[in-house]
């Protein structure tokens, strides 16, 4: 059995891509593979309507957007799609994917009644873009639990350090999940 997602990029950007996922461990890596998880790195000038079949059938224009993401996860595909290969970008949305897993399908983050308390209960976010979502809540403190950062973001470094001081609640669920859910 396959203990990594599938990759479709280049032998550079898959390597980079690997040396991210790889900070999860092997627990998380065997997880996302059982979940279906597929990683797509965008082409130069490629949209993501023209790799994703969901995207183009829904006629998202988000490829339009004055600054499109840098990278997304669509759920119903199990697939992310990386505009960037920044090592941000490619835990954060490595993170979504696990969400999704960890939820059978659902993110875990939208219906785990421990995520939602904390996300309510928050008064500080271990970023500022935690703040914007659910989602993006429990993706950026995973990111935050395995320390992945970008050293020309201008965010606060995301660190299990930063997370547990300014989080306590959702490191200590971030910390269940890599006990249990995610172990190798």
């Amino acid at each position: 059995m396959c203990i990594r997602p599938a990759v479709d990029a280049a032998p550079a950007e898959a390597a980079a891509i690997d040396s991210v996922l790889d900070r999860f461990g092997t627990g998380a890596l065997r997880l996302a593979a059982r979940a279906g998880t597929a990683i797509v790195h965008l082409r130069a000038a490629q949209t993501y309507r023209e790799r994703s079949p969901l995207l183009r059938r829904l006629a998202a224009s988000l490829d339009e957007w004055p600054v499109p993401p840098a990278g997304l996860f669509v759920v119903d595909e199990r697939t992310i799609y990386l505009r960037s290969i920044s090592a941000m970008t490619v835990a954060h949305e490595f993170a979504h994917a696990l969400d999704c897993a960890l939820g059978g399908g659902l993110y875990l983050s939208g219906v785990d009644p421990r995520v939602r308390r904390a996300f309510a209960a928050a008064e500080r976010f271990v970023t500022p873009y935690a703040a914007s979502g659910l989602d993006e809540y429990f993706a950026e403190a995973m990111r935050a639990w395995v320390e992945v950062n970008d050293a020309s973001s201008a965010w606060p470094r995301a660190t299990r350090a930063r997370l547990r001081a300014i989080d306590p609640a959702m490191a200590a669920i971030v910390e269940s999940l890599f006990v249990t859910e995610l172990a190798a």
